[in-house]
């Protein structure tokens, strides 16, 4: 007969300090309202946590690393079924300007970027998290370079990676565009994607798309 977990306080903690930080952003964050929400004493958290800034450190550092690893578990979930992969794969699965569905989390992860440089935790919270990304993206985009090339790397894997994260997080200039409607269509720049990858990993540059 299965058993039902029964949360523990540091659970309570970390659940309800995220929901102070969703429902009102991070400076809206008290420890008060953390404690009264997760049924626990203040001095408990600060026991677990120092102080304000070390739950946050331990929240925002967990919601960055959670966007991303779910957006790349998706991503080889999908690569890792195919037989071998192609530059049409490789596109379906490429974060594009537009898409209202990656906005919020990319405003997220600015904000706690932001924060960090006001909360040292958090930035070396934010630091051990970012090389676990960088580490497993790097490895993923090896391993679809390999599979697509028979056995070759042409382009440094872990740059790769960067330049991936890096265009992401420019989407939020985009985002400000498309508010004067100047944004960046997705089209325009999926052909610009197409034709770096089919260059750089096939030797094959085309400059449009059908």
């Amino acid at each position: 007969m299965p058993h039902n977990h029964t949360p523990s306080s540091r659970e309570r903690i970390i659940s309800a300090a995220r929901a102070e930080v969703e429902g009102k952003g991070i400076l809206g964050l008290r420890v008060q309202d953390v404690a009264q929400q997760a049924k626990v004493s203040v001095p408990l958290i600060y026991k677990y946590y120092v102080d304000r800034d070390g739950l946050l450190a331990e929240v925002l550092g967990e919601m960055f690393e959670e966007f991303v690893l779910e957006q790349l578990d998706a991503s080889e979930a999908y690569i890792n079924a195919l037989e071998q992969p192609t530059i049409d794969d490789v596109m379906a699965i490429l974060a594009l300007p537009q898409q209202d569905f990656r906005r919020p989390r990319r405003w997220t992860r600015m904000q706690i970027l932001a924060a960090s440089m006001e909360i040292p935790a958090l930035r070396e919270r934010l630091g051990l998290v970012q090389a676990v990304i960088q580490e497993r993206m790097t490895a993923f985009l090896d391993d679809i370079q390999r599979r697509m090339t028979g056995g070759r790397t042409p382009v440094d894997s872990s740059a790769l990676a960067m330049l991936v994260q890096s265009y992401s997080f420019g989407f939020v200039l985009n985002d400000l565009l498309v508010e004067t409607g100047q944004g960046i269509k997705d089209e325009d720049f999926a052909s610009l994607m197409r034709a770096f990858l089919q260059g750089a990993i096939l030797g094959n540059p085309v400059t449009s798309v059908e």
